[in-house]
């Protein structure tokens, strides 16, 4: 799914009203009808509701919503801002108001009369701020968040802007997000997208046309992306279709990183496994890998990596940060010339020594977490300045970049970037970097393209991670759970 800016967000619902056509009162009544059907289905039949209505279309939204509620026998307040000019369409809703829906000044607004059992809509801004929020607004947000009900806000939590480049310091910190038609970007990162809860995206029948012709650089890997990439496994094949994965790690004393890549890249369908460490994992990877075959690579740290003839490389779980291990890695990618991934220490091992990232070959696969990032490419204020950066370093030294956090960012050189929206916080544990690194690196080996590969081995990751939750919780998620839930990953993409 393409994710717009906020011009052309407003460019598609300008195209969809000439072109479609559709007055534009008509494609607000949509929005509302969708954000009631909604409602009505995921909150209680108990619950009131109580709308903040701003001045522009997204109160609009607001007061055709109040209608459509109380047409359903659902008790609803309004509180609109009569301070200010309404736009033309708000000016229609507010005229449809049924009687009996009261109407309160927002300047008169008090939280006495807010039950415990009221829902509150936020329908103040949406995507139309552009200058501070003043009075009254200031002091219902403030009085809104001080309160414990569900807040659901219509298209974007008030006060934050799409793009995550205009945010006031005042908004509402939203349960529910009910997003008109798109996902915004700055659902996606973690300085705003903890203030709009979870996020369900809308159907509101915007145009099809200016969707697929609106060029983009930004995209949500979502369900749909995902089963365009993958290549379901054909009947009549053999393990040499599916290529040799070969993960390089597992120094002394971190040999469970090593064993978790292994063990994934057999599982995410792999036809020959290679785990190259050192000795010392060797009785450890026969016991718990049995699929895999081991190549020794030095006798307690990374010595040497051995050149597999066609082998698809994942380099960096447990892999070391000696200068040995540094000497073993500068000379393999001296060597080599395929797309690669890279990961943990072999990452540290770039930060103290730059120039061994102009021996990578191009198009490979970089995964790092944000302090790796940070150590390699310099520290950034937010992850909004992260990834302009890791854009930056992707192009320049024609690099994809998997950039982890709880909406991985897959950067690719060619300057697009993929948000990933599977996942859970349970992955916040170690292990489970080294478990996507066999799975992207398993990818590879089956002749899925480096933006594939990322792409696809990142929804697989978080996916599997959400399946395993039906067994776990958060707290006790681990990596391994994860490698057990691959296989309904792909049972879930093959139905």
């Amino acid at each position: 799914m393409k994710i717009l800016n906020v011009n052309q967000l407003r460019e598609c619902d300008q195209f969809t009203i000439k072109n479609k056509p559709i007055f534009s009162i008509n494609l607000m009544e949509k929005a509302a009808s969708e954000s009631c059907q909604w409602l009505l289905k995921n909150a209680n039949p108990s619950d009131d509701f109580i709308i903040f209505c701003g001045n522009g279309n997204n109160g609009g939204d607001g007061l055709a919503l109040a209608r459509l509620l109380a047409q359903n026998n659902r008790k609803v307040k309004v509180v609109v801002n009569y301070g200010k000019k309404f736009s033309k369409d708000a000016v229609t809703n507010l005229q449809r108001i049924p009687e009996t829906v009261p109407i309160i000044d927002a300047s008169d607004f008090t939280r006495g009369i807010i039950r415990n059992s009221t829902v509150i809509v936020d329908a103040i801004f949406g995507i139309g701020l552009n200058k501070n929020i003043g009075q009254p607004w200031e002091n219902v947000i403030t009085e809104i968040n001080n309160l414990s009900n569900r807040v659901v806000s219509l298209d974007l939590p008030s006060g934050l802007s799409p793009d995550g480049d205009k945010d006031s310091s005042i908004h509402v910190k939203a349960n529910d997000t009910l997003s008109f038609h798109f996902y915004k970007k700055t659902f996606f990162h973690s300085e705003t997208g903890i203030n709009c809860g979870r996020i369900h995206v809308l159907d509101v029948d915007l145009s099809a046309t200016y969707i697929n012709e609106v060029v983009v650089s930004s995209f949500v890997a979502d369900d749909a992306e995902v089963k365009r990439i993958y290549k379901a496994r054909p009947e009549f094949s053999h393990k040499g279709h599916f290529g040799k994965a070969v993960v390089v790690g597992g120094s002394y004393g971190k040999t469970g990183a090593i064993l978790l890549a292994g063990r994934v890249c057999a599982r995410v369908g792999a036809g020959l496994t290679f785990i190259s460490a050192p000795e010392c994992a060797y009785s450890a990877s026969l016991m718990q890998v049995p699929e895999a075959m081991f190549e020794f690579a030095g006798a307690r740290e990374i010595e040497a990596i051995n050149v597999i003839e066609d082998g698809e490389y994942g380099i960096g779980p447990g892999f070391g940060r000696t200068e040995t291990a540094r000497l073993a890695l500068e000379n393999f990618l001296r060597g080599h010339s395929r797309p690669i991934l890279l990961d943990a220490d072999a990452l540290t091992l770039f930060s103290s020594h730059f120039n061994l990232l102009s021996w990578v070959p191009k198009d490979s696969i970089l995964t790092p977490h944000p302090k790796e990032f940070d150590r390699l490419f310099g520290a950034s204020p937010n992850s909004f300045a992260r990834l302009e950066l890791a854009k930056e370093m992707a192009k320049k030294h024609q690099l994809n970049i998997v950039l982890k956090d709880h909406h991985t960012q897959i950067v690719l050189h060619t300057g697009e970037v993929y948000y990933n929206v599977t996942g859970n916080s349970g992955l916040a544990k170690g292990g489970s970097g080294d478990v996507l690194t066999g799975i992207i690196t398993s990818l590879l080996a089956q002749k899925y393209s480096p933006k594939e590969a990322a792409i696809f081995g990142v929804w697989i990751h978080g996916k599997a991670a959400d399946l395993a939750l039906k067994g776990q919780s958060k707290e006790s998620l681990l990596a391994s759970d994860v490698i057990e839930s691959v296989g309904k990953v792909f049972n879930y993409l093959s139905k």
